[in-house]
């Protein structure tokens, strides 16, 4: 923090407002809020999510799928070149996921998000704790 030094009143002089505290003060909150600000990174290409009127709230999560109207598909920024690297993928980081969100365009074909969700429950060796949860835009 700012040191602060004695002051002699001298006649005829004003005293100042001491800046350094508050400068100080500052730069801690702004410390503070780029360490607990939540990055996310954007998928490779861009996804359309389908309406919905039902609303069902899930926690944060690391991993995101994401399917494109041409079939790729993607966890976070991520972008997988076959469906066998996503169950490689999936195996590998299954101790992280407990709910595994899939962001499907809504004009994805819908043999494409079938397959990703059986390859998915494939891969979870756990059977209890793990659950598959299709995204959709709220009304």
């Amino acid at each position: 923090m700012a040191m602060q030094f004695k002051r002699t009143k001298h006649k005829g002089r004003e005293q100042s407002l001491m800046m350094e505290p508050m400068i100080d003060c500052v730069f801690l909150l702004l410390i503070f809020f780029m360490v607990s600000a939540v990055m996310r990174t954007p998928p490779p290409f861009t996804v359309t999510l389908p309406e919905s009127a039902t609303r069902h709230e899930f926690p944060r999560k690391k991993f995101n799928l994401f399917i494109s109207t041409d079939g790729r598909v993607s966890f976070d920024d991520l972008e997988m070149m076959t469906l066998d690297h996503m169950e490689l993928f999936l195996s590998a980081h299954e101790n992280q996921i407990t709910t595994l969100i899939i962001k499907a365009d809504r004009r994805a074909k819908h043999g494409v998000v079938i397959d990703v969700m059986e390859r998915a429950k494939r891969r979870f060796s756990r059977i209890e704790g793990q659950e598959i949860a299709l995204a959709v835009a709220e009304n």
